[in-house]
């Protein structure tokens, strides 16, 4: 009798499991459907398996460990809260620099070519040239780098001039003939470069042009940069410029980034290592014996050089900072 019992109930189980599945009542069956139908609403008490677990701590790649060895980091800021008219007679500002650590070097410290070029195509108001300060930036002022119109000096340029702020040095016999070789890229450096940080704004202009074809349209969208380059000067001193700025053989590590683009007014941070470009020469970096020079570059557009950009681009950048390193002593 008992079996029978046993027997009928089994019966009876099977018979609404079928129910429930012919009905569309399988639960699994019923949530595909519902999420198909944007109607599905997951239990608020059930944890969500595609959402991190708030109570473990997220997974962070590490960093590869620098074949020098354990550091010991400095952190140098640039505001561009101070600006300054560079020499007797120019009508531009450039960033000054009144307190910087004996780490780095160099006095003037920023340069640019860009606004040396402005003031040729006749440029009287220090608002309108490539480099000029943005009064109401992060924290007080900052840098706003813009592309602007230019004039065709013979051979020489085109009709934009891209603004580009650089540390470093400028060959005014190299401007008609050579102009990529007059930009003298880098200060010397007494530690390693390891990583930039800071907040840009980057508002793209709306067409990109040639300016060597009298600014004539080309497919494409503008690119700012934001850059930093050591390299070597032990036994060769002369300086990168902008024909091997970012390929010459004695970079030992370098990073290049362009930001993408963001809204007026919307300050975005950034933050990024370099990347060491040669192992074995960098294995070899002595701060005791050998020199060293590192390049800092903000540029409106990324193609400058060859005097393509988009007229009206901006690249605002406040609070800099590059993270420098000295080998602890073993």
């Amino acid at each position: 009798m008992k079996r029978t019992y046993w027997t009928l109930g089994l019966l009876f189980a099977l018979s609404l499991f079928m129910t429930m599945s012919c009905s569309g009542e399988d639960p699994i069956k019923a949530k595909r459907i519902a999420i198909e139908n944007g109607t599905y609403k997951p239990d608020p008490n059930k944890p969500d398996p595609n959402k991190p677990d708030p109570n473990k701590p997220d997974t962070v790649p590490t960093p590869e460990p620098n074949p020098l060895g354990d550091m010991k980091t400095h952190e140098i800021t640039f505001t561009f809260d101070e600006w300054a008219s560079p020499r007797a007679g120019a009508p531009y500002r450039m960033p000054v620099e009144k307190a910087l650590p004996k780490l780095v070097a160099g006095e003037p410290y920023w340069e640019s070519a860009s606004n040396m070029g402005a003031a040729l195509a006749g440029k009287v108001k220090s608002e309108d040239f490539p480099i000029h300060p943005l009064t109401k930036g992060r924290t007080g002022q900052a840098l706003e780098a813009m592309t602007i119109k230019g004039m065709k000096f013979g051979n020489m340029g085109g009709h934009i001039i891209a603004g580009a702020l650089y540390n470093g040095q400028f060959n005014k016999d190299h401007m008609i003939k050579k102009p990529l070789e007059s930009t003298l890229f880098g200060q010397p450096v007494f530690a390693i470069p390891l990583s930039i940080k800071g907040y840009y704004q980057w508002l793209p202009g709306m067409n990109l042009v040639d300016g060597k074809k009298k600014n004539k349209e080309i497919e494409g969208q503008d690119e700012a940069t934001i850059a930093c380059v050591f390299y070597d000067i032990s036994q060769d001193d002369s300086y990168l410029n902008g024909k091997n700025l970012y390929t010459a053989p004695r970079i030992l590590a370098k990073v290049q980034l362009h930001p993408k683009p963001t809204k007026d007014g919307a300050w975005t941070s950034f933050e990024a290592r370099l990347d060491i470009v040669n192992e074995a020469a960098y294995k070899q970096i002595d701060l005791q014996k050998g020199k060293y020079r590192m390049v800092l570059i903000f540029s409106s557009s990324a193609r400058g050089d060859e005097f393509i950009g988009a007229i009206g681009s901006r690249l605002r950048i406040d609070d800099f900072v590059v993270t420098l390193g000295i080998p602890n002593k073993k």
